[in-house]
């Protein structure tokens, strides 16, 4: 009971708040369930190190922890959503491989309905809160459900949002997977797995690329809708859904130094969800000597996607990072 009421606070408080535009000291709360990034007194993010209840409806298999959820526009509106009765396994923003191999068997981290393996929270390493940023590092484990029990990787992420005037959310993910065991973990070639951004139920479409009565689309920055886009390789994805007849967008910019960048993306034909999946350009190896690096940048919005504006923003945080790597 205690772990549902300080899921629905979460969920609550995030479509709440004041509407004015104005930036806001970020702060970090931490709980035996949450870390929470606020912007002001409304929550930005919220990382689960512990997975909300699963509805009655659903098996607990497809519990999970070590994703975000709910992530907010500056509104207060939730982009993302947890246990949608379609694909309860597609959660908030999360990252998990499909279709790998170790020790000759097939492991599947990403479906947990098949019960072969998952991604959950291990740890918190710190808590960060400065004038000009504040996060969280954590530790997840990417471990093999079937017997004998195996943790293959772990996985670093560092969050770090940012304040900005107040018209939009910003917050970078740095993720690093490194092997625990001697043996290697082969991802092997397959049309989805990665990075992915699950948004709400009701934005659910009818799979065209674009009418007035879809609730949701696709925007990426080669100019491409849901249809076209998807796996193409773009800098940016965009997503974006109306709520109470207002739209809201979630847009994810593809660091260039990502392995394959700029990388393949799956974008789901009538689903709100799609994920930056560099398995779709063949298989690859995440072992002692490779470990698997990758850097996103997440933008939330009260409005439709702005192409120039979202274009400013890649060319800009690539830029920046440039000259930080120097």
């Amino acid at each position: 009971m205690k772990r549902a009421s300080l899921m629905v606070v979460a969920v609550l408080s995030c479509l709440v708040g004041a509407l004015e535009v104005h930036a806001e000291k970020l702060r970090v709360d931490e709980t035996d369930n949450t870390i929470v990034v606020q912007a002001g007194d409304r929550p930005l993010l919220t990382y689960n190190k512990v997975s909300p209840p699963v509805p009655k409806d659903l098996k607990d298999v497809y519990e999970r922890s070590g994703c975000l959820h709910p992530v907010c526009s500056p509104s207060g509106k939730s982009v993302t959503a947890m246990f949608a009765q379609d694909h309860p396994h597609q959660q908030g923003i999360f990252a998990a491989w499909v279709r790998t191999t170790y020790e000759d068997e097939t492991i599947d981290f990403w479906n947990l309905g098949g019960g072969t393996g998952r991604v959950l929270h291990e740890k918190v390493v710190t808590i960060f809160q400065e004038d000009d940023r504040a996060g969280f590092e954590v530790d997840l484990l990417h471990r093999k459900e079937t017997e004998p029990k195996v943790d293959v990787l772990r996985e670093r992420w560092k969050v770090t949002a940012y304040p900005t005037d107040g018209s939009y959310h910003v917050f970078d993910l740095e993720s690093t997977q490194t092997a625990i065991t001697s043996k290697p973990l082969l991802v092997n070639e397959y049309h989805y797995g990665g990075f992915a951004v699950r948004g709400p139920a009701r934005w659910v479409t009818n799979g065209k690329d674009k009418t007035d009565r879809d609730p949701s689309g696709f925007l990426n920055s080669l100019g491409s809708q849901r249809v076209e886009g998807n796996q193409q390789h773009a800098k940016w994805v965009s997503l974006w859904g109306e709520y109470v007849g207002k739209p809201v967008s979630i847009t994810v910019l593809c660091h260039p130094s990502n392995f394959r960048a700029p990388q393949a993306a799956r974008i789901h034909p009538t689903k709100p969800y799609f994920c930056f999946a560099p398995c779709v350009d063949g298989q690859f190896v995440i072992d002692g000597e490779h470990p698997y690096q990758a850097r996103y940048r997440y933008l939330i919005t009260d409005a439709m996607p702005d192409a120039k504006w979202l274009d400013q923003q890649w060319e800009t945080w690539a830029s920046q990072s440039s000259k930080e790597a120097r």
